[in-house]
């Protein structure tokens, strides 16, 4: 029972499905790691100015829509539908509930590292030709985090979707197969 409250231990060991970093370190690892190295070259402007007027406000509103469509699964999570879905899955239910949580984690992650950006805590007084280097490495840093963080908050959301989806279906299924036994039970009557 202990096991099943230990978010860590699905995190690096999964619970009968992969590992929850492997979300995160997978194939799009690279397409983050891309964006960060374009968006570090196009953004002109220094990590404070980007904190402030573009970053925090925007992951504000990223972390408010992941909370609302993590709320809206949690409340799918609750249906006999849901939990009906998980026995077919290979990480069973937590699987869905800390998916959810490595996403919230990721977005706090995110706005941790630009936070402290703005408050110009990384802005370490390094030798010239470092400087330029250690500064473009931040920026990647930050942006293929923001990058990541964008990527999960709109898996919130298809999550979310999708289980109302599924929802939907199993119900429907249900109802088929209830009217069908009522159809030969009255048969059987007869």
């Amino acid at each position: 029972m202990d096991s099943i409250f230990k978010y860590w231990q699905w995190f690096f060991h999964g619970s009968g499905g992969k590992p929850g970093y492997r979300r995160l370190v997978d194939r799009w690892l690279l397409a983050h790691l891309a964006i960060g190295v374009s968006m570090m070259l196009l953004v002109r402007v220094d990590i404070h100015t980007a904190t402030n007027i573009v970053l925090l406000p925007l992951a504000g509103i990223l972390v408010g829509l992941s909370f609302a469509w993590a709320g809206n699964a949690q409340g799918l999570m609750q249906s006999s539908e849901i939990d009906e879905l998980s026995k077919h899955h290979k990480g069973g239910f937590l699987e869905y509930v800390f998916v959810y949580q490595t996403a919230i984690l990721v977005i706090l992650v995110t706005m941790i590292f630009w936070g402290l950006a703005g408050l110009r805590v990384f802005d370490v007084p390094l030798p010239t030709p470092w400087s330029k280097l250690g500064t473009s490495i931040l920026k990647t840093v930050l942006f293929s985090l923001s990058s990541m963080t964008l990527r999960e908050c709109w898996h919130v959301v298809m999550g979310a979707q999708w289980m109302l989806l599924a929802q939907r279906e199993i119900k429907a299924h249900n109802a088929a197969l209830k009217k069908k036994k009522d159809t030969l039970e009255n048969k059987d009557e007869d």
